[in-house]
């Protein structure tokens, strides 16, 4: 129920709405309005458009595209990241149409890679051993920011 709530003050969907990806128009509107506030998440947002755009088939490296419904999952988990001050995180294609999102803060990084088929991974590392990993739903704002929260609790 809080996650329900949450997803909707946050993104304006309901959870249920969530669970069928939505227009990328809606889903970029809607992370604009935080982006003009947030300036990893503006960063991050351009890296998803260029990377949506400029896909390609290269030999040896595989299929770069990315389908449009990843990258409205990329949109949507960014747009629920419910923390100002991040670093500007790397954004990069991943062979077969996926999409890897990177934080790093001094020995922690945390990765989250979405795959073509709607399934969403998140990875947390500390001094190059991944210590926790798992797959998580772009549509709960608590499960999107925990391993962000991992991470920041490095500053404390």
């Amino acid at each position: 129920m809080e996650d329900e709530m949450m997803a909707t003050m946050t993104t304006g969907f309901s959870t249920e709405q969530l669970n069928v990806v939505p227009p990328a128009a809606e889903v970029a509107q809607l992370a604009s309005v935080r982006a003009s506030d947030t300036p990893w998440l503006y960063s991050a947002l351009t890296q998803v458009r260029e990377i949506e755009q400029s896909g390609a088939q290269i030999p040896g490296l595989g299929d770069l595209r990315i389908a449009e419904a990843t990258a409205t999952r990329a949109r949507m988990l960014l747009a629920l990241i419910d923390f100002i001050e991040l670093p500007t995180p790397n954004v990069s294609p991943v062979s077969g149409g996926g999409m890897s999102i990177e934080w790093t803060m001094g020995q922690k990084e945390v990765k989250y890679a979405l795959y073509p088929d709607g399934v969403t991974m998140f990875y947390q590392v500390e001094d190059d051993e991944v210590t926790s990993d798992g797959t998580l739903r772009v549509t709960a704002p608590s499960e999107v920011s925990q391993p962000l929260k991992w991470m920041l609790a490095a500053r404390s």
